[in-house]
């Protein structure tokens, strides 16, 4: 094990500690709560997932009536440019 490999594993853990303290304290979730009322904490998250995905699906929705068609044109596009037989070498006199 390298010397600096264990302080660099800290320092990962207690960016990904404050970056999830952000995101929980963004739903305003606290420590006791989640310390109190597991369960309760678990089905509070859940029902924020769903509610992001309720919130989500029309967005999502929107944007591939656009998206769709022209990533297939572009897909599309490609697969004919790559089927297109190469061009022959120049002539060498």
């Amino acid at each position: 094990m390298k010397a600096g490999t264990g302080v660099r594993f800290v320092i990962q853990v207690l960016i990904a500690c404050l970056l999830v303290g952000l995101f929980l304290s963004w739903f305003s979730i606290d420590p006791r709560t989640i310390l109190q009322d597991s369960w309760k904490a678990i089905k509070d998250v859940a029902g924020l997932a769903v509610d992001f995905v309720d919130w989500a699906i029309p967005y999502i929705l929107t944007g591939a009536v656009v998206v769709v068609p022209v990533v297939a044109v572009t897909a599309g596009l490609k697969l004919l440019r790559d089927r297109r037989p190469p061009p022959p070498p120049p002539a060498s006199e």
